[in-house]
């Protein structure tokens, strides 16, 4: 019990720390002092003396910059640049992991909490980005399921004002003109609603979160036991060491025809 206590109160610390920096993760008290544990510690005594002895290395390992940006990276709607970087390396991550074909990636832009900036990247930025223990899953959808999915993109991306606006999807291409989708493809092969499709995302999707009720009857389901986070953080630091800045761009693949 006790030690389950413990891991409890560091991983609170890290997404603390994590969460609540803007630039960069001050120690604010790097003081340590022995305490007695007894019956009389209090809580925040007892937090304060698992937590402290972590806080400078904690501190280090999140200000540590792990590649560089070329530009600065937000989400948008019908796509954005911050959108595309991630549903793409997801895309590709899902597609080593798996041995089955995956047919394209989708996730969601409520799902990215805060822009990255052009210059240095910090593990502690990806925190901030991606602060949720969300893992990857591969799920395989039917036609008709597809159907709703992409009227579900086509939905989001008319929409302008919200910071929820938009879909990120990487592997699948679609024109959106006077309210009607055409041109679907999905890779480079045009949608076909007789076919099954293999779909990246998250398990918070999956589960039907932000309204993807496409996704609650799936013909199957893979669990990668990937995190999300975790994705993003070895994708960055695999370009930085074949010394490889990140950037992305806006290619089409949600073209909203005016």
């Amino acid at each position: 019990m006790m030690n389950q206590y413990f891991k409890y109160i560091l991983h609170l610390s890290l997404l603390l720390s994590v969460t609540g920096c803007k630039q960069h993760y001050k120690l604010t008290d790097s003081k340590s002092e022995n305490k007695q544990i007894n019956n009389e510690l209090s809580t925040n005594d007892f937090s304060e003396t698992i937590i402290s002895p972590y806080r400078i290395e904690l501190t280090s390992k999140m200000n540590e910059v792990i590649n560089t940006s070329l530009i600065d990276m937000e989400i948008g709607a019908p796509e954005g640049l911050l959108g595309n970087f991630v549903c793409d390396l997801t895309y590709i991550k899902a597609k080593e992991i798996s041995d089955k074909p995956v047919d394209f990636c989708l996730l969601n832009n409520g799902g990215l909490r805060t822009p990255l900036p052009k210059g240095e990247i910090t593990r502690g930025k990806i925190f901030e980005l991606m602060p949720f223990e969300n893992e990857i899953v591969i799920v395989e959808l039917s036609g008709e399921n597809m159907l709703d999915l992409i009227d579900y993109i086509k939905t989001k991306s008319l929409m302008t004002k919200s910071r929820k606006a938009g879909v990120p999807v990487s592997g699948l291409r679609m024109i959106i003109n006077n309210n009607k989708v055409s041109d679907v493809k999905i890779g480079t092969f045009a949608f076909d609603k007789s076919k099954n499709y293999r779909v990246a995302t998250s398990d918070y999707l999956s589960n039907g979160g932000d309204h993807m009720d496409f996704f609650l009857n799936p013909i199957s389901i893979e669990n990668t036991g990937i995190k999300l986070r975790d994705a993003i953080l070895t994708h960055i630091i695999e370009l930085d060491n074949k010394n490889t800045k990140l950037n992305a761009i806006l290619d089409g693949r949600i073209y909203h025809a005016e």
